[in-house]
């Protein structure tokens, strides 16, 4: 099944609660994913003041999501501006502060353990990376030898090589094989946003990194080999069930199959052309000005066929990091009196309820769109035609994902993955009810407008009756499973 389990699992970590200024419920549902990469905040009272609620939906691992969850309220709090009550501005700063303090050593050490990798495996990556310098300085000090020196060099080292046995395996081989041990971590921290939480695992195929999709590795990735050994964590609280995470890198044959067949096709295209100048030279000119077309067209084709090979995804160049190579999408209302704040990176959203009629609090950021397609492009990115950036993510702004945030000449603000939030302000009065904070997982496969009908329709069957507003999201959750991983979810348009 690849990314997705036989049967989906549809235990639920819910929880209810409240204070003297509302209730909430949540609710977090795995479903048809080998894994739960969801987090989410429910702080009614974050400060005497104000209450928080927030939903991380974590791709290639659920750590970066994990490490939001327990770190951004504190986060929040220590910014100037937050205590300046210049709220707006905080959400931003705080969501800049994170990101950066993932590609800190002493976070990234945090995000291995909740990813349940090895610390061995982070080690060997470096040492590989000291083989890959050492290599490159070999390669320039070769470049600039004579032939002879060249000949001297290789010759005296193949007379050596052939008298001296085979070498055994290496045992840092056999320390690659080992698995490590599960390890139990606490996501949990106070839970359940205003009246009513959801958040939904994504349905089949609604996934923000492209998994199973065959692309082409990159020459510089091809230089590499090996595979990185599975890795699996047992965790409690709210965040969700128990999470697994795997990743491998290109086999170890790819560089010298990659290569060969390079080679192979550029003898074939050599003689074609060979031929197609012969028979040029026979015929008039009309022909051989269709011939120059004709050329002018191949060798447009061979550059789209090397832009498709130098496109890179997190881990194709043998390096697997947290926070590097995964991340998460970040939805976050502040409520502080009749204020309601809400900054968003992402496609994860918030709806509120105003006389049941739906107003996004928050806005979907996917590559496509005009502004964000214009920001990838100037750092240096593509959108590829079914709307990834660089044939990988799926949106367009997040925490994490430094892969994707590279280019020294632009601040943070302007990578191609951004974690700068759009932040929107609402004064509540008695006519917004309730909202819904969710991942994608719920809006691909219904609308705001259907959410809050669904919400408000059980909302008013259930008065009365002392249900838990959990029990409604748990309700959405099911309805919003997919009946089986044929295909992703249609997302409707937003209403």
């Amino acid at each position: 099944m690849g990314a997705y389990l036989s049967q989906p699992n549809m235990e639920k970590s819910t929880g209810n609660g409240g204070s003297k200024n509302l209730n909430y419920g949540f609710s977090a549902m795995q479903g048809w994913r080998v894994s739960m990469e969801d987090a989410h905040n429910c702080i009614p009272e974050l400060d005497d003041e104000t209450a928080m609620f927030a939903v991380y939906d974590g791709h290639g691992g659920e750590e970066v999501a994990l490490y939001c969850s327990k770190y951004l309220p504190g986060i929040i709090k220590e910014q100037k501006t937050y205590k300046e009550g210049k709220l707006q501005k905080a959400l931003e700063d705080a969501f800049l502060d994170i990101d950066a303090r993932i590609t800190t050593e002493e976070v990234i050490k945090e995000l291995v353990q909740i990813a349940g990798r090895p610390q061995e495996e982070t080690e060997k990556v470096a040492d590989e990376d000291d083989v890959d310098n050492e290599e490159a300085a070999l390669l320039h000090e070769e470049a600039t030898m004579t032939i002879e020196e060249l000949l001297t060099r290789y010759g005296q080292n193949q007379n050596k090589n052939a008298k001296k046995p085979c070498p055994e395996a290496s045992k840092e081989s056999e320390d690659g094989e080992k698995s490590h041990a599960e390890k139990g971590i606490n996501g949990e921290t106070e839970c359940g946003p205003s009246v009513a939480d959801s958040i939904g695992k994504k349905p089949a195929g609604a996934e923000n990194a492209a998994e199973g999709s065959k692309m082409r590795a990159c020459r510089r990735a091809a230089a590499s080999g090996g595979s990185a050994s599975e890795g699996s964590a047992e965790k409690s609280g709210d965040a969700g069930p128990s999470c697994s995470s795997s990743a491998a890198a290109p086999p170890g044959s790819a560089k010298s199959k990659f290569f060969e067949d390079s080679e192979e096709s550029g003898e074939e295209e050599e003689e074609e052309e060979g031929s197609e100048e012969e028979d040029g030279s026979e015929e008039d000119g009309e022909n051989s000005s269709e011939n120059e077309e004709e050329d002018d067209t191949e060798e447009g084709e061979e550059e789209d066929t090397d832009e498709e090979e130098e496109m890179c995804l997190p881990g194709m160049d043998g390096k697997e990091e947290p926070g590097s190579d995964s991340g998460t999408t970040a939805v976050v209302a502040l409520i502080r009196g009749k204020q309601l704040i809400v900054a968003n990176a992402g496609d994860s959203r918030c709806v509120v309820s105003e006389k049941g009629k739906a107003l996004d609090m928050s806005y979907d950021h996917k590559p496509e769109d005009e502004l964000e397609l214009a920001r990838i492009k100037n750092a240096g990115g593509k959108v590829t035609m079914d709307g990834r950036v660089n044939g990988g993510l799926n949106l367009s702004r997040a925490i994490g994902d430094h892969f994707y945030k590279r280019n020294k000449a632009l601040p943070a603000e302007e990578q191609m993955i951004s974690a700068l939030p759009d932040v929107k302000v609402l004064t509540l009065n008695d006519d917004h009810e309730f909202m819904v904070i969710a991942c994608d997982g719920i809006w691909n496969v219904m609308s705001s407008q259907e959410v809050i009908d669904f919400v408000s329709e059980r909302m008013k069957t259930e008065s009365g009756k002392n249900n838990p507003l959990s029990a409604i999201i748990d309700e959405l959750l099911d309805h919003c499973l997919a009946p089986d991983t044929s295909g992703d979810s249609k997302k409707p348009k937003t209403e």
